[in-house]
């Protein structure tokens, strides 16, 4: 009896519909990335606010602001209801604008990680930051830090990170390449925000990749 070849018709999984398909029926692929004309644009002032969210909000404050916009599909919360992390999505697919965020019991909102997939742009003084390619984004951010005279320094992961600004540059993988994953922080999280060891961000987020 003739055996079928791993490659033949016979054998092959079937597809999972195109990219195209998907978005028309609303499912995003495990590995899909927003387009970047739909990603929403925030601006970012180190230390005061990246779009609609400024550090020191509870997360009902934040979630007020993100109403209609994302909404929260997870948290991590105490028997008192204090929110130490939430992940805000899109209400619509492709809406561009997931992000995850961190809180100190002290002051609130203390870290906006916007996701390399699904997030919005953020645009730092005409640089984006979300969703680049690593070394093209590494080449402009350390010039206009070098032309304020601002520390350039690596984490151990090898993440680009601005400790006077509260930036750590971590990246996301999208299949089969990797993309920027911006880590912004309140100003009591910048010391030694470069380091995962002594750092105030958790370790699940330096552990996160996907």
């Amino acid at each position: 009896m003739p055996v079928a070849s791993p490659t033949s018709g016979a054998h092959r999984p079937r597809a999972a519909g195109s990219t195209d398909e998907r978005r028309r029926f609303g499912v995003a692929g495990v590995w899909d990335v927003v387009e970047e004309s739909r990603r929403a644009v925030w601006s970012f002032t180190p230390f005061e606010h990246v779009g609609p969210l400024r550090f020191g909000m509870t997360h009902e404050q934040a979630a007020a602001a993100l109403d209609g916009v994302l909404k929260t599909i997870g948290s991590l919360e105490d028997g008192t209801g204090w929110v130490s992390r939430a992940d805000m999505w899109p209400v619509r697919y492709g809406a561009g604008a997931g992000v995850h965020l961190y809180y100190d019991r002290a002051f609130g909102l203390a870290a906006i990680v916007v996701d390399a997939r699904n997030g919005p742009q953020v645009d730092f003084g005409g640089i984006p930051l979300v969703g680049r390619v690593p070394s093209v984004l590494e080449d402009a951010l350390i010039d206009r830090l070098v032309a304020h005279g601002l520390a350039a320094v690596f984490s151990l992961e090898a993440n680009l990170c601005a400790p006077e600004l509260g930036v750590v540059m971590r990246v996301q993988r999208a299949g089969d390449r990797v993309l920027t994953r911006p880590v912004l922080v309140a100003r009591e999280w910048a010391p030694r925000c470069a380091d995962s060891t002594q750092s105030h961000i958790p370790a699940e987020e330096w552990h996160s990749f996907s």
